[in-house]
């Protein structure tokens, strides 16, 4: 499995929709309290890489082939950001890159939004976002040091857009399942609770910001080939199976995140079709989505990727409310035709309640505690 990579952020390829220079669509530097780097005036470019920007812009690459979410649609939705613009991780990867390939877009060239983004998230309500593991666990720190999500990482809330500054909260704990590891995979979840702040009910009452529900062990059964809507700010290009994970997608177009939230519809898969693909990195904990074609298979080119990570999976109820039923954890590629893994929320109903329970202000806590450990990373 290597998206987490599945879908894990990696440092230094955060991105956003559109290209400096490319066709007159560069978008506007949002107003920020962060400078962005200045980009170098672009030259010249030679013939191919226009044409290699031209295309990403004409192609319209969203999520993965998804589309703009329609605005207030999902008034859940939470983004995960680094509090340093960008970190000595991303500098030190940028730094391994070839400078002489004017289609690459160094940190240098890139926007404020897209140097910031890490995962998604989703609002769960009374101070609380269920985003995965793997967005908060051990995360890489700021000149070399060891990460600290408490003040490494901040939240944004209240918008689906990236260039709107009033929604940026401090985190004031985190509470990561203790049988979760990076090699093991399973069990990605983790709770954030946010700092206390009286933004909040504003946004609430403003309708800013609503929970969504989290699928229950008692709610009804998925149908066969259900809808599902998953929404983020992920790579919107396509990288197939097997591939590194680079900043060029797999038809050589630079990786890039939009502004905006975009979202995709899935279908509910059978967990044979993931148990198949993914043996033991799939477990009961988990649950398989993909876009089915008109055959059965997999449609390729359709799919969450790197950046979307964390963020909600959600169907419709009776009565048209949507709920919380999947956490974007990982997969093969992006878009590459092959089914998605995503963390089955109803499975975790009860250590949702534990891990509020165990949750401490201002520490990391993993829940239950690791066979021999405290809790405490």
């Amino acid at each position: 499995m290597n998206r987490t990579p599945l879908h894990a952020p990696l440092a230094g390829l955060l991105a956003c929709s559109l290209v400096a220079g490319c066709g007159g669509r560069e978008p506007s530097p949002p107003p920020s309290s962060t400078a962005a780097v200045a980009a170098p005036a672009p030259a010249a470019l030679p013939e191919s890489c226009e044409a290699r920007r031209a295309r990403h812009d004409e192609d319209g690459g969203r999520i993965v082939g998804g589309e703009p979410a329609r605005p207030g649609s999902a008034p859940w939705q939470a983004q995960i950001l680094s509090s340093p613009t960008y970190d000595e991780a991303d500098r030190a990867y940028d730094a391994t890159l070839a400078h002489d390939d004017p289609c690459k877009i160094h940190l240098a060239e890139r926007m404020p939004w897209e140097l910031a983004h890490k995962c998604g998230g989703a609002w769960i309500g009374e101070g609380w976002i269920l985003t995965a593991a793997h967005c908060v666990d051990n995360i890489p720190g700021f000149d070399g040091r060891a990460g600290n999500v408490l003040t490494d990482r901040r939240l944004r809330l209240g918008t689906q857009n990236l260039t709107v500054e009033d929604g940026l909260f401090a985190i004031d704990a985190v509470v990561i399942h203790g049988a979760y590891t990076r090699e093991r995979k399973l069990d990605d979840i983790a709770l954030v609770r946010v700092a206390d702040d009286p933004r909040i009910a504003g946004f609430e009452a403003d309708g800013r910001l609503a929970a969504v529900r989290p699928m229950g062990p008692g709610d009804r059964e998925f149908d066969p080939g259900e809808e599902l809507r998953v929404t983020g700010w992920g790579w919107m290009g396509q990288r197939d199976d097997g591939e590194a994970v680079t900043r060029l997608d797999s038809a050589q177009r630079v990786q890039r995140n939009p502004a905006d939230l975009q979202q995709l519809t899935l279908h509910y898969l059978a967990d044979a079709r993931c148990d198949q693909e993914y043996g033991a990195f799939f477990g009961p904990g988990a649950l398989c989505a993909g876009t089915l074609a008109d055959d059965g298979s997999i449609e390729a080119g359709k799919d969450s990727c790197q950046g979307d990570s964390g963020g909600p999976l959600t169907r419709e109820e009776d009565g048209g409310q949507r709920s919380l039923v999947g956490v974007v954890s990982g997969g093969k590629g992006c878009g590459a035709g092959k089914p998605a893994v995503y963390t089955r929320v109803s499975y975790y109903a009860d250590w949702l309640a534990a891990a509020r329970a165990a949750a401490k202000s201002g520490e990391v806590v993993r829940w239950p505690p690791p066979p021999g450990g405290t809790g405490t990373p």
